[in-house]
């Protein structure tokens, strides 16, 4: 091979190089709906995968409708049963009054220790910084106590996503304190997805 055939192949090479990365980039993900839980995502609505029947029966469980302190714009609806291999609950926030039930947040939560949670959650952050253009969110990590728990000995140690848009992915690990393990609450990890509306209403207005 000459140097003009060399020089070509080079050239090909480059340019195949370059189709790869510009491919690679374009298939990055542009919204947070692009990010689904059990194949659903904020937008959806829920009688896309609950009948309507099924929905009535969900609001008439018992603890199945929460609202939250300072404000009952939005509510958490509990499913406490779910067709899920990930996943042993996910619960949906919804607008109150709307009939359509779309879906303006959801938490998937699973049973883990806090030790594995971690584990766990680096995989899944893994998952997000390989889905999203790095440049289109900012990282915010917290550690607090858990609002339900008066003793201040259960914690939550979680990683906000924030995407440009206002909305955002958190991954929480959930440290309970034998107070709370004495009503039944366990260590899990929660994966909550949340539209830039309800995202903002949770921090500024909902407690």
């Amino acid at each position: 091979m000459d140097h003009s055939e060399k020089v070509l192949v080079m050239r090909i090479f480059i340019t195949i190089l370059i189709l790869i990365f510009s491919f690679q980039s374009l298939t990055k993900a542009e919204d947070i709906r692009d990010f689904e839980i059990e194949g659903i995502s904020i937008g959806d609505s829920l009688l896309d995968f609950f009948s309507q029947e099924e929905i009535e029966n969900i609001f008439k469980e018992k603890y199945a409708v929460n609202y939250y302190p300072k404000s009952k714009d939005f509510f958490t609806l509990a499913t406490i049963e779910v067709k899920s291999n990930t996943y042993s609950q996910i619960n949906f926030d919804l607008k109150t009054g709307d009939g359509k039930f779309i879906i303006y947040s959801l938490d998937g939560f699973n049973q883990i220790s806090y030790q594995e949670c971690f584990k766990k959650r680096k995989e899944i952050s893994s998952k997000i910084e390989n889905l999203f253009i790095k440049e289109d969110y900012i990282i915010e990590p917290y550690k607090i106590k858990h609002r339900g728990d008066e003793t201040g000995k259960s914690i939550v140690d979680g990683i906000n996503y924030i995407l440009n848009d206002g909305s955002a992915i958190t991954i929480a690990c959930y440290d309970f304190g034998k107070e709370m393990e004495n009503k039944n609450y366990s260590d899990n990890i929660s994966v909550n997805v949340s539209s830039s509306e309800f995202f903002y209403w949770i921090r500024n207005k909902a407690y």
